[in-house]
Order: C-alpha cells, then structure tokens, then sequence
C-alpha cells in the first residue's frame, strides 16, 4: 500500500509559518485592552506604574509596600515595547507565535515529515484559544507568562530529544530553556515550583544519556540553564539594592515579611475556616501579646475603607489572600514603609515577638516556626485540593472562559485611558454600547470574536479525545520500552510523561491556592500554563506511539 507524504520545501514551509503569525496576530489586532484605573492598585495598575518609571529612568520607581511586593520583570517587557513602539497586545501574541514555533522545532524529532508534523504542531499551538482569552487583555503578567514557560519546555525538549539522536548542539536549546526559566522566574513567584521539578528531572535524564555516549562537554552545557537563571536573579536582586538598598527580588515572599507572616499562622485559632490563615480570634491574641502591632489594630479592624478594600463580606474577615496586602497597607499608614530598611525591620521585630511568644506558651501554637505567606499544608486541604484539580483539569480541556473580549467595560476618564492607551500603543474598551454599561464593539471586530471563538469550539471538541487516545497510546507503549530500554524510546516516553505530570502539577498548585486564600472560583487566567502542556502530550504521545502502531497495522 502507498503511503501519502505531505512534502513541503523549506520555502512553502516558511510562507505558511508567515502566514499563520500574519493571521494569528491580525486577529489579535481586533482586540482590545481592559483596565480599571484606580481598581487594581496591587495587579494591572502596580505593573503600569512601574512601567513607567523604567521609561524614566527610576528602575520600579518611589518605594512604598508595592514597589517590590511582586516579580517584576512584566514592567520591563512593557518598557521594552514602549521604546520599540511596539503594541502591547500584538506584541503578546507575536511573542506566542514565537514560543509556539520553538515549540514545533523543538518537538521535530519524534516524527518522520519534519515539516509537515512541525507547521502542524505550529498551527495548533499558535491558535490556541487560551492565549487569547480575556485575561491576556489586561496589562498584567500572565499576558506573557505562558509564552515564557513554553519557551522553557520547548528548550529542554528540543535538548533532550537531540541529545538522543546524537546529532546537533544542544547548547541553543539550552539557551532557550535557560532563557525561559529565567524570564518566567522573574514574571511569576511561583514559577519556580511550577518549572524547577521539570527541569531538574530533564536535566538528570540528559546527564544519563551523555554519560553512556562519552559526551562530557555536552554534560557540562546542563548547567547553562541554572547559570542564566542564577544571573538573572543576581541582576535583579543587584538592581534592587542599587536603588533601594535591599539585596532581594521581594520582600514580599521572602525575608522578614515572610518570616513575619508564617509566624502570625502560627498562632492557634478556634475558626475552621479553610480560608482564612489570621482570623480575628488569632489577631486579638496577637495584638495582646506583640505591642509592635498594636498601631495596625486600628487600620485592620476599623478603617472602613481599607477593610472595604480588602474584607470578604460573606466570612466577616480577611481571607488569607487578602490579609497579608491589608497588612501591608496598614503598616504603610503608620510609615513603616518609608523605607525597605525600616519595613525589614519592623517586620523582623514582629516575627521573633510571635515567636518568642509562641515558645514560651504566652501565644497558643498549631504549627512549628516558619516563614511563608502561604498557608500550611495540613490534612483538611487534601480533599478540596483534589476536587479542585479535577474542576481546573475540566476547565482546561473544555477551554472554559476563553472568549476573545472582555464584557465588562475599562473604567477610567477619558484622561485615563488616553494615559494607558498611548504609552501602550493598544486601544482599550472604554467606549459604551448606546444606553448601556457594557463595551461597544465594532461589526468588524466582532467578525473577528466570531472566527475566535469558532476556532475554540473546534479545540473543544477535539483537544479530550486527541488527550485520551495520547494518554492510551502512551501506556500501550510501556511495556515494549520496558522489554527493550534504549535512549531513543525511553527518553521520549518519559518527555511527554513529564509533560502531562507538569500539567497535572499546576492544576493541583492553583488548586491549593484557590481553596487557601482565593476563593475566587477556577480561572483561566492562573491555568493558561496548562493548555499548551496537554496539546503537545497529546500530539506527541499519537507521533510517537500511536501513528507508527497505525502506520504497522496498515500495512498489507
């Protein structure tokens, strides 16, 4: 029997590429930016602000407990474009193009029709619907942040999958990895629990099979990625205390504040409420027995402003990812933050106080001493934590709340949002429908939405059954690399096995949070890291182990 091969010349194939960006980032081009100028003091308007003072030359600007409450290196990308001239959301989907593309490269070597298999994979990763969805319009960090992270398992891949062919560099596959790593560690907190796991198994696989082939300098390019990274950090952290005199990427999730924050969890309470991590039971103890955080009683319990801002009317309180911003703010009324050395220092006096008060059985404990501004993970999470999971698994598969625009209009003066739109170089969805308060869209704009979303029910109805025929495939394809190991079949295998682990593992970490500090339901904004994951496991698990099975059974 004849096979049919799908041949492509390397001009046919770039012209399609060409093509597929033009179309992908013209679609983009259609849509339009959301902000609420004054309403998102801590996300979109803290990134903006800072943003701005790069522009000017003052690194993230005056310091106040904002300034390094949060990674940071978003306000460098929108610096970036502003001087390029470059629009933000184009450039947000060029850059997705661009990891999608890497994306294909990288995973070339698992199927025969190089390029046909890789424009394909191109394809339906730049058009996925997840990397236009709503959240991608605000001006916040997860508008790029996907990108980073497929650029990271693109690089490891692409170096994982040659080093079995034994031919080509790995070095530029290194340096992609490395350069994700890097970029996603700065733009996101918890990006290195999501990447790190990933990357330290990937690279002990790889030592492995360049041990057994003698291939040392090869072993020595492994640690480009760490080293990038390690430079990365250290240049931040070196900008950070050239400017503010505090060696650290944050004083939020690190150092005192933290240590501040894990000591007041620490204090027993008589609440059972899974969201909260300070309940008022457990600060009225503390403000007894710390008088260093007797002058934030007031802000935190009775400024009716700053607990509208920030307490959940339905618990009474402050939940736990809300209280450590209030907080902050409270201690910013008193002047604690006038300078990051008087903040660092306020807050250690408070974590040793709690501590010491916890030791000597002044304050009642439920945990040991720790600093984190996360909540501990105890047996009462387990169950929710999965059921969560499997919410935010479903959510992913059938791309819920991924529609192209944002139904609520931009909220600011026209001032505002002239202010927004011109630094950004992107139109925003300010203006009304007549005699209404929702966006108004142009008919050609919503020609655009359509062929969007058209495109997404399309992912909907395919993406579970190309995920449930990969994950067979898969499995089918164990026993034959158990009977007969070697490198060019056991370390694929064992690629897309942590493809689908990684999924699994954001799922859970957002699943964890959502039900100890947010409460704010399952979002896409936090699970866009999953889609693409789950689309390459399941193109590749059917290239590599279910398209040969076929291709054998064809064949007369």
């Amino acid at each position: 029997m004849k096979r049919f091969r799908l041949q492509l010349n390397p001009g046919t194939f770039w012209l399609c590429v060409a093509l597929l960006v033009c179309l992908r980032c013209g679609l983009t081009a259609f849509q339009q930016g959301y902000t609420w100028v004054g309403g998102a003091p801590l996300d979109d308007e803290l990134m903006f602000r800072a943003a701005n003072a790069v522009t000017a030359g003052e690194w993230l600007g005056a310091y106040d407990y904002l300034t390094l409450s949060k990674a940071m290196f978003f306000p460098l990308w929108l610096a970036l474009l502003h001087a390029l001239h470059l629009p933000y959301l184009v450039a947000g989907a060029a850059l997705w193009c661009a990891a999608a593309l890497l994306a294909a490269f990288a995973f070339a070597p698992l199927w025969e029709q190089k390029r046909g298999g890789t424009l394909a994979l191109f394809a339906v990763l730049a058009f996925l619907p997840s990397s236009w969805a709503a959240y991608t319009l605000r001006v916040y960090r997860d508008n790029i942040f996907p990108a980073l992270c497929l650029v990271f398992f693109a690089g490891m891949a692409g170096a994982a999958l040659r080093a079995v062919k034994g031919r080509g560099r790995l070095w530029p596959w290194l340096l992609a990895a490395g350069t994700g790593l890097t970029c996603a560690y700065l733009d996101r907190e918890d990006a290195g629990m999501f990447l790190l796991p990933f990357a330290a198994a990937a690279t002990v696989i790889l030592l492995v099979v360049l041990v057994r082939a003698r291939r040392w300098a090869a072993c020595a390019v492994q640690l480009l990625p760490y080293g990038l990274l390690a430079a990365g950090v250290l240049a931040f952290c070196g900008i950070n205390y050239t400017h503010y005199g505090l060696f650290a990427l944050s004083d939020f999730s690190e150092g005192p504040f933290a240590a501040a924050m894990g000591a007041m969890m620490r204090v027993d309470t008589e609440s059972d409420e899974p969201l909260l991590s300070v309940p008022a039971d457990a600060r009225q103890k503390i403000y007894e027995a710390v008088p260093e955080l007797e002058p934030l009683a007031y802000w935190l319990e009775e400024d009716a402003q700053l607990q509208n801002d920030f307490r959940d009317p339905a618990l009474d309180d402050y939940r736990a990812g809300s209280f450590y911003w209030a907080i902050r703010r409270a201690a910013q009324f008193e002047g604690i933050y006038d300078t990051p050395q008087t903040a660092a220092a306020y807050w250690q006096s408070v974590a040793d106080a709690i501590n010491a008060a916890c030791g000597d059985g002044t304050l009642p404990s439920r945990t040991g001493e720790r600093a984190a501004t996360n909540q501990p993970i105890t047996a009462a999470y387990v169950a929710p934590t999965l059921a969560e999971t499997a919410r935010g698994f479903w959510h992913v598969l059938t791309f819920a709340d991924c529609a192209p625009y944002e139904t609520a209009r931009s909220i600011g003066t026209a001032d505002d949002i002239a202010v927004w739109s011109g630094y950004l170089g992107c139109g925003f969805n300010a203006a009304a429908e007549a005699g209404k308060d929702t966006p108004y869209y142009s008919p050609y704009q919503k020609i655009a939405f359509g062929v969007m979303e058209g495109i997404a029910w399309v992912y909907r109805a395919l993406l579970w059954l190309a995920l449930a025929a990969g994950v067979v495939c898969h499995l089918a394809a164990l026993p034959g690399v158990l009977r007969h190991p070697s490198a060019d079949k056991t370390v694929p295998w064992l690629l897309l096995l942590g493809l689908l682990g990684m999924a699994l593992l954001r799922c859970a970490m957002i699943a964890f949070v959502e039900v100890s500090s947010f409460g704010i339901g399952t979002s896409t904004m936090y699970l866009a890291t999953v889609h693409p994951l789950l689309l390459v496991y399941a193109f590749g698990a059917l290239a590599v182990c279910g398209w040969p099975r076929l291709r054998k059974e064809a064949r007369p």
